[in-house]
């Protein structure tokens, strides 16, 4: 069987002006698990990230650590196919439905930009209205839609690495939850629901033989909780 470590990008800058970018924190976290990867001296056949900032800078920042300790360079992919839904057009495209249902969750509108904690009370509300797919647009994110193009790059990464493969996956939550869906055969609203535990930084392992996918771990932050700084452990 091949294994898959499906890797959550460090966290990224959340209120900054480009949210894309991983913040001081968001790179101490890739470094920490750079320096974890090559220690226990894993050699992997090939990196794949997305095409997104904060999945680059994570890819690169565990690169660096595993050139540094003279590790095996594996090859570098990136396929967009592991980019994270476009969330802001999620936000604009539902919440104006969000508010309209439920007038109380205004009072979250007025701090999400300060407040991570009032913008994921909102952001809930509003990816759970999108993945029901009830109120779909011409021309919107469809979450099923996310799903097959998720799917199809899973399948592509699957195909070109065969039994005993290590390949690494720099990602997004949305995209490892559509993964575990695959493996475990989760409803969609709970799929999203799992995309929320996983945090930055983390790994999670998929053993795979053709078709045939399993789970082997799930949201690994060992890493980080080495460290004994618990301020490393982040949702966003």
């Amino acid at each position: 069987m091949g294994r898959l470590y499906l890797i959550r990008h460090g966290q990224a800058s959340f209120g900054a002006e480009n949210y894309d970018s991983l913040s001081d924190l968001g790179r101490q976290q890739a470094k920490i698990l750079g320096e974890n990867l090559a220690r226990h001296g894993l050699v992997f056949n090939a990196i794949y990230q997305g095409t997104l900032q904060r999945q680059t800078q994570t890819a690169s920042g565990i690169i660096d650590c595993i050139s540094k300790n003279k590790s095996h360079l594996p090859q570098i992919i990136t396929l967009e196919a592991l980019d994270e839904y476009d969330a802001l057009t999620v936000w604009n495209t539902h919440l104006a439905g969000v508010i309209k249902e439920n007038p109380l969750m205004q009072r979250n509108l007025d701090d999400v930009k300060t407040d991570s904690k009032a913008f994921q009370r909102l952001f809930e509300q509003v990816t759970h209205r999108w993945v029901s797919g009830e109120y779909d647009r011409d021309g919107s994110p469809r979450w099923q839609d996310f799903k097959l193009r998720v799917e199809k790059g899973l399948r592509t990464i699957i195909d070109s690495h065969g039994p005993g493969s290590e390949v690494a996956v720099v990602t997004s939550a949305g995209t490892i939850s559509v993964v575990m869906q695959h493996a475990l055969g989760l409803s969609d609203t709970k799929t999203l629901e799992l995309s929320w535990q996983i945090l930055n930084s983390s790994v999670t392992r998929i053993r795979y033989n053709g078709d045939r996918i399993t789970l082997s771990g799930f949201n690994d932050i060992s890493h980080l909780e080495a460290t004994g700084n618990m301020d490393l452990l982040t949702y966003r």
